[in-house]
């Protein structure tokens, strides 16, 4: 500004979300996040949830965020100061998950105008933020993605909110039937030669098969205690780009609160990403790391120095966070999260996981109920199902290996960013290729944006 001040000017990508909705949701988040949990979270200046203003487009203008990006810093800082934004970051999820809601969706201004929005009530709070929630805010429609693309946007039935976690799963699934139902006698299931894919997976009775097994399940496999039911607020996107730290080391903003929801407590909460778990614990260098070459330190480094970071990590929120760390240690904790992403995404991802999932399950079910499990796979269905692991496991691998550059939603660095490009571009091309038809011409159309990435 002529001023000297700086403002962001945040308009929408095509594919954030559902037009109004992502926009009105965000607003009313982040002045949650702001003025409720008392986060570090710029201040919104103007906004508009409708593309009927002379910018022609929704927008929001917002403060600038104070400080470093914590991507930026993370690598250079010494290992006590990593410790201390992790207690920052423990603090930050301590005060999301303080507040127990009604519904399960995503939040809006109560005088919004957005439609299927319900008044929010509260359990254990104190009076004054009771009469501001109930007073200032609502929960309506989620704003997550997967809701809305391919033709489920004009399924407003299972868009929500929900009243308990069993209709929100129930929901999820029921909406992919009527999906698959609808689109697939005229489209194939997503061929994306970068992922493996079954041989069922342009079977649409296959997906509504699993599904309905889903289905019949989701009341013995929900969680039995009130607790891990109970609807909290969560930030979805809490990875290094989205941090800033000031010179001190304290978290001085936190962006990009699209699509952040209220959910499930068993489904929602997740260690931050900036925690490896994928590594073997260790807490001290061995007895031979001087005669390794250096390549073999610095790994041994990495892995004492992410020991050390989750051990802090889980040892304070055992102490300050509990409820953080009970659904950490909730049994079946990681197969009840990945049910609920899989089976928002078969047809349009990869069936392969979810029946994973769900074969899982069935092998495990006296730890879920004591009822007879209600579906069941065969021998042979399991025997094709290990056969394909082996190739499912390769895909994965691959992925993995890009991890160190790109994160699962797509982030990387400013360093990085041309390495990745030029990946995408090589895997584009290799995509290309194996595809004929009309499979080759779609693949085309959707990633075409790589080309208009200037590097």
């Amino acid at each position: 500004m002529d001023g000297g001040r700086n403002i962001i000017a945040k308009i929408p990508h095509p594919n954030a979300g559902p037009e109004v909705y992502t926009t009105a949701s965000e607003v009313a988040t982040m002045d949650f996040a702001r003025s409720v949990l008392d986060l570090p979270v710029p201040k919104v200046l103007a906004w508009s949830a409708t593309a009927t203003n002379p910018v022609e487009s929704e927008y929001i203008l917002m403060e600038e965020a104070k400080g470093s990006q914590l991507h930026d810093v993370w690598k250079n800082l010494q290992l006590r100061d990593k410790r201390d934004i992790i207690q920052e970051i423990i603090n930050v999820e301590k005060k999301m998950l303080s507040i127990s809601f009604d519904r399960i969706g995503s939040l809006y201004f109560k005088d919004s105008g957005i439609p299927g929005c319900e008044t929010i009530s509260t359990t254990d709070v104190a009076p004054d933020i009771g009469d501001t929630l109930n007073s200032r805010f609502s929960i309506g429609p989620i704003v997550q993605r997967e809701f809305w693309g391919k033709g489920r946007a004009n399924m407003h039935a299972h868009h929500g909110p929900w009243t308990s976690a069993e209709k929100y799963l129930k929901s999820v699934a029921q909406r992919e039937i009527d999906y698959i139902k609808a689109y697939s006698h005229n489209k194939q299931a997503i061929h994306n030669p970068w992922l493996f894919a079954s041989k069922e997976q342009n079977n649409p009775e296959a997906h509504i098969s699993c599904l309905h097994k889903f289905l019949s399940a989701v009341p013995e496999i929900i969680p039995k205690d009130s607790e891990p039911l109970s609807p909290r607020f969560w930030y979805l996107d809490f990875h290094t780009g989205n941090l800033y730290v000031d010179d001190k080391g304290k978290i001085s903003s936190i962006i990009d609160w699209q699509a952040s929801s209220i959910l499930p407590l068993f489904i929602g909460p997740k260690p931050p990403s900036l925690l490896d778990y994928n590594i073997e614990m260790m807490m001290k260098l061995p007895d031979h790391y001087e005669v390794l070459d250096e390549a073999s330190k610095e790994k041994l480094r990495y892995q004492v120095s992410q020991s050390i970071l989750i051990h802090s990590y889980e040892t304070r929120t055992v102490a300050q966070n509990p409820l953080m760390y009970k659904m950490m240690r909730h049994l079946h904790g990681k197969t009840l999260k990945h049910l609920e992403a899989f089976a928002g995404g078969t047809w349009d991802n990869c069936l392969f996981p979810f029946r994973e999932c769900l074969i899982r399950v069935e092998r495990e079910w006296s730890d879920f109920s004591d009822k007879p499990c209600p579906y069941h796979f065969s021998d042979d269905e399991v025997r094709e199902h290990r056969e394909e692991a082996a190739v499912f496991n390769e895909t994965q691998d691959f992925w993995k290996s890009l991890s160190a550059l790109v994160t699962d939603e797509g982030y990387t660095s400013v360093e990085d960013f041309e390495s990745v490009v030029d990946i995408f571009k090589q895997l584009r091309e290799a995509g290309l290729s194996e595809l004929r038809g009309e499979e080759r011409n779609e693949f085309e159309r959707e990633t075409r944006w790589l080309l208009d990435i200037r590097n």
